[in-house]
């Protein structure tokens, strides 16, 4: 992990309390406040801090799937970066499962809205770079998310079901 990813988790951490700190003086945080303050946050965090002090070598980034051709040139720094940007995602497709209900095509539209978002925003932020590739991964990553919470939701369903004793299935089946 480098410097900068460190210093962003560390952020966005800090970041994470202080807008917790009022939900909780003012008794409103719950568990889906929480998480939705964690998670933004940690994407605040993660995508405009630390400020960066070198500019980079270019502003923008329109070539699909450039990181492919990065990670031969530069090693591992852009597959892990790839890896990264699907992973921060992640949740916001957990989320929108679990807490918006929505499909997995709205999720994937939402995770796409949020990283245009992101990514317009860092045209204007200093020494920030808008990347065609960050909207693939970042809209995978939301699909992927919303994927996995179905997933835990089915398996969840079918341990619970599971778990009931013959006798009852039995009985309920009867009435």
């Amino acid at each position: 992990m480098t410097n900068a990813q460190l210093a962003s988790i560390q952020w966005g951490v800090f970041l994470s309390v202080v807008f917790m700190l009022p939900q909780l003086f003012f008794r409103q945080l719950t568990l889906k406040s929480a998480a939705i303050t964690g998670y933004a946050s940690m994407l605040f965090a993660a995508t405009f801090l630390p400020m960066q002090t070198v500019p980079p070598r270019q502003a923008v980034q329109l070539v699909p799937f450039q990181w492919v051709a990065d990670t031969f040139r530069d090693g591992r720094i852009a597959f892990d970066q790839m890896t990264l940007n699907v992973l921060l995602f992640v949740p916001l497709g957990a989320m929108l499962l679990w807490w918006g209900k929505r499909t997995v095509g709205q999720a994937a539209l939402i995770g796409y809205g949020v990283s245009l978002t992101i990514e317009g925003s860092q045209l204007l932020w200093a020494n920030r770079i808008f990347d065609v590739d960050d909207l693939i991964t970042n809209t995978t990553g939301t699909a992927l998310g919303w994927l996995g919470a179905l997933a835990a939701v089915k398996v969840y369903a079918r341990v619970k079901a599971a778990s009931v004793p013959r006798t009852q299935r039995s009985l309920a089946s009867v009435r």
